[in-house]
C-alpha cells in the first residue's frame, strides 16, 4: 500500500498547488520498500552525465545500472568495473517549494577514499549555477572522516568570499557516516536551517543583501527546489586534484543505503 499512498500524497500536491498546504502536510514518503528493484519512476529519474565532478562518470552507468531498491533500501553504488568508474544517483522529478523540511535517513557501507557522496537540492528552473543556489544537506570526503558538510552555494558567496560555498564544517563533532543519521534542512524566507539527527548544527539566515552586480545573499526562497541522491567518485577532474581526493581502487565498490526520504510543510 506504501506506494499507492505516496503517489496520492504527490498527485495532490501537484494538483492543489503550495498555497492549499498547511504546516505539517507531508509532500513526499518514501520507504524505498517497493517489490521492484528500481526506485518509482513516477517521483524519481536517475542523474545524467554532466561535464562535473559529481556527474561525470554517471555516462559509464545509465539508467539505473548502479541503483537498486533491495531490503527496504534505496542502494547507491560506486565502482569501477573493465577499468571504467561508474557512479550512481537520482533526483526527483519535481521540485518542493519554500516552507519546507527534506529530512533523509542514511548510512554507508564503509568509508571509500576519494568518494564523494552527497544529499542536496538544486532550484528548479533556476538561472546558471550558481546564481539560483545550491543547498548540500550532506556531503562527505575522506579527507575529514568525522565531519560532514552541509553547504549553501550562491553567486553572491563566490563574489564575497572567493568561492561558491558557505559551509558549516565541524571539527569538533565525530559522525561514523556507516551508521544511520537523518540529515535534514529546513527551507524558509528567512533561513536555511541544517541538522543531523534532529540536533541543529547550522543556520543560514537571509540577510537580505545585493552586491553591487545584482547577486542575491539569499535566492533559496525564489524556486522550488529538488532533491538529488549520488555516490559519486573524486579523483582527478581537468587536469587538478578535486575536492575528495584520489579514488582508492581498493575501497570499492561503496555504497550509500538510503532508509527513507520525507519532505513535510512547514
Amino acid at each position: 500500500m506504501a506506494q499507492p499512498i505516496r503517489n496520492l500524497i504527490l498527485t495532490s500536491i501537484f494538483l492543489l498547488g503550495a498555497a492549499s498546504l498547511q504546516a505539517g502536510d507531508v509532500l513526499l514518503t518514501e520507504n524505498f520498500d517497493g517489490v521492484n528493484r528500481q526506485p518509482d519512476t513516477t517521483v524519481w529519474m536517475p542523474c545524467r552525465y554532466s561535464n562535473t565532478v559529481w556527474g561525470r562518470y554517471f555516462d559509464a552507468s545509465p539508467n539505473y545500472d548502479n541503483v537498486s531498491v533491495e531490503g527496504g533500501y534505496l542502494k547507491l553504488r560506486a565502482d569501477k568495473r573493465n577499468g571504467i568508474y561508474r557512479t550512481g544517483g537520482i533526483r526527483t522529478i519535481k521540485g518542493f517549494p519554500c516552507n519546507t523540511r527534506v529530512e533523509v535517513k542514511a548510512r554507508f557501507t564503509h568509508r571509500v577514499g576519494g568518494g564523494f557522496p552527497a544529499i542536496w537540492q538544486m532550484p528548479v528552473g533556476g538561472k546558471s549555477w550558481p546564481q539560483s543556489g545550491e543547498i548540500d544537506i550532506m556531503e562527505w570526503v575522506q579527507s575529514t572522516p568525522g565531519e560532514i558538510y552541509q553547504t549553501v552555494h550562491s553567486s553572491y558567496n563566490e563574489a564575497q568570499l572567493g568561492r561558491t560555498g558557505e559551509s558549516n564544517a565541524q571539527p569538533n563533532r565525530t559522525v561514523d557516516i556507516t551508521q544511520d543519521h537523518v540529515y535534514a534542512v529546513d527551507r524558509t524566507a528567512n533561513a536555511l536551517v541544517f541538522y543531523i539527527d534532529g540536533h541543529e548544527t547550522w543556520r543560514y539566515e537571509n540577510q537580505q543583501k545585493t552586491d553591487d552586480k545584482g547577486n542575491i545573499q539569499y535566492p533559496f526562497a525564489d524556486y522550488d527546489f529538488d532533491i538529488i541522491l549520488n555516490f559519486s567518485l573524486g579523483g582527478e577532474f581537468k587536469g587538478g586534484k578535486t575536492w575528495a581526493g584520489s579514488i582508492n581502487d581498493a575501497d570499492l565498490p561503496g555504497e550509500m543505503w538510503i532508509d527513507w526520504v520525507k519532505v513535510s510543510k512547514l
